[in-house]
């Protein structure tokens, strides 16, 4: 296992990894595309006003709030109108392999996110200020260890990721009914909701402004607006994080492009090549090869 710690050295799905990171902007809000990590994101806010996409939700995010984003999920940072400054947050990074580590006998805090997910739960409000203060005491002191070398600092991190991670895990299986969501416009979550269950069937603007009985401008002009792109880039970036997850999890690249959408190999391969700058098998062969070590 190859053990990354910045993610400036392109951590790869099978890495042992862990960063965090605690940043502020004061003058303007800043443009976040829509995008997807091999690795957990566990995003704190702070400060300021915002809402995240995630997937087909908006969440309306405030102060006590903590967005966990699983790997290969699609999410976008929107500014509320109008933005409000300074706007500050937290955030930690975290691989698979490195929460796997973590398991102690039955408790794994991997199965716990696991389960999140598996019930679309990416938004939790932590009610308990001393909880909500003991994990961003954790995440702060994680950040500022990487400013210096001591005696124990990885096992220092891993306690308070520990604590961190547990605290998470609590309030995730004592709560899973859904918080923080606005349904700014319940046509394009339907839109999106309809993309992400059926992305391996053929799907078009066409095929779109049927099923819903809706205009093709309008629609295409709705869906451009509040997600920042357009159908047919939310569909590709779909179909290539599946493809990626599933090359993650051993399924080689000339297997998995007829579980995702892709009308045959040669397709797939140009589209992987251009959205990730790297042939499908070079992906393949880079995660078989951090698994191995």
């Amino acid at each position: 296992m190859r053990y990354v710690y910045s993610e400036n050295d392109l951590p790869k799905a099978n890495d042992y990894y862990y960063e965090a990171r605690h940043t502020t902007n004061i003058n303007e809000f800043p443009f976040v595309q829509a995008h997807s990590h091999n690795f957990y994101e566990i995003y704190m806010f702070l400060s300021g006003s915002v809402r995240l996409f995630v997937e087909d939700t908006f969440y309306n995010v405030e102060l006590g709030d903590i967005i966990i984003i699983p790997p290969y999920t699609i999410h976008q940072l929107y500014a509320t109108d109008p933005p409000v400054l300074p706007y500050m947050r937290m955030y930690m990074y975290i691989s698979e392999p490195c929460l796997k580590s973590f398991q102690f006998n039955e408790h794994n805090p991997l199965h716990t996110l696991k389960l999140a997910t598996s019930h679309k739960r990416y938004h939790f409000h932590i009610d308990d200020e001393k909880e909500y203060n003991s994990i961003k005491y954790c995440m702060r002191y994680v950040y500022d260890s990487k400013k210096s070398d001591y005696y124990g600092k990885e096992m220092l991190n891993r306690s308070c990721i520990l604590h961190l991670i547990t605290l998470l895990c609590k309030n995730i299986v004592e709560s899973l009914e859904p918080q923080g969501i606005i349904h700014t416009n319940p046509m394009i979550e339907n839109v999106l909701s309809y993309i992400n269950c059926n992305y391996t069937e053929e799907i078009s603007l066409d095929t779109l402004a049927d099923h819903f009985y809706i205009n093709k401008s309008t629609l295409s002009k709705e869906f451009k607006e509040y997600t920042g792109q357009t159908i047919h880039s939310y569909l590709i970036m779909k179909r290539i994080n599946t493809a990626k997850q599933d090359m993650s999890n051993g399924v080689s690249p000339t297997q998995v492009y007829l579980s995702t959408g892709f009308k045959d190999y040669s397709t797939f391969y140009r589209t992987f090549q251009k959205y990730e700058s790297m042939s499908p098998k070079e992906f393949y062969y880079i995660g078989s090869a951090s698994e191995s070590e």
